[in-house]
């Protein structure tokens, strides 16, 4: 018989788990890349996320990860490893890999409502500020509960530059910001405006075409 839901007891134990999760990360449980999970049913998020030849062997996956993670305090060999490990693999399986990872990149998450947001002049343009901390931050990347190649890219390039940055959460995105004093940050924003205009180029020329 096809494994068809996670039952409520199943989805309570992985809510507890991903709160204390966050928790320990200081990641808001409103914030955009987790709220979703805590407030709806994972049943129907799960299936967003798979197609339906496979959702059902992730329900299996997931409920078979949730019985060895609550016995991963006792005696015996655990095929999935200790419970680091299998909160690992639930993370990855929620789709979570943003969250899954974080750890591992040393970054400071602050609650973007605990922070002071500003707006300032420069080179023509208005940019977006933070003040945390005494601290003077501005943007550099926004984006959603959806990450891609180029964020995880950017944050591991200021970790190794060891440029100072934060990341803030809310209920709406994530957003890195770098401090003012860097000249990382203007050396990203003239990136970032060089490819807006090629960008606005590229449209430009498309609609052209289109006219032509």
């Amino acid at each position: 018989m096809a494994f068809s839901s996670l039952s409520p007891y199943t989805q309570y134990y992985i809510r507890r788990l991903l709160r204390q999760y966050v928790g320990s990360l200081n990641y808001p449980p409103t914030g955009v890349g987790i709220c979703a999970y805590l407030q709806q049913d994972l049943n129907e998020l799960l299936a967003e996320i798979y197609p339906q030849s496979q959702l059902n062997a992730k329900l299996h996956e997931l409920d078979m990860l949730v019985q060895h993670h609550q016995l991963s305090g006792t005696e015996g060999a655990n095929p999935y490893g200790g419970s680091s490990d299998i909160e690992q693999k639930i993370l990855w399986l929620l789709d979570l890999r943003f969250l899954a990872l974080l750890p591992a990149m040393s970054l400071s998450i602050v609650p973007e409502d605990e922070a002071s947001r500003f707006h300032f002049m420069l080179r023509g343009n208005m940019h977006e500020g933070l003040r945390h901390a005494d601290d003077l931050y501005g943007k550099v990347l926004e984006f959603g509960a959806e990450h891609e190649l180029p964020t995880y890219s950017l944050l591991l390039t200021l970790i190794n530059q060891q440029t100072a940055f934060l990341l803030t959460a809310s209920k709406s995105r994530h957003v890195v910001w770098v401090d003012l004093r860097s000249p990382s940050y203007y050396r990203l924003m003239e990136q970032s405006s060089q490819a807006e205009e090629l960008q606005k180029t590229a449209f430009q020329t498309a609609e052209l075409r289109k006219i032509a």
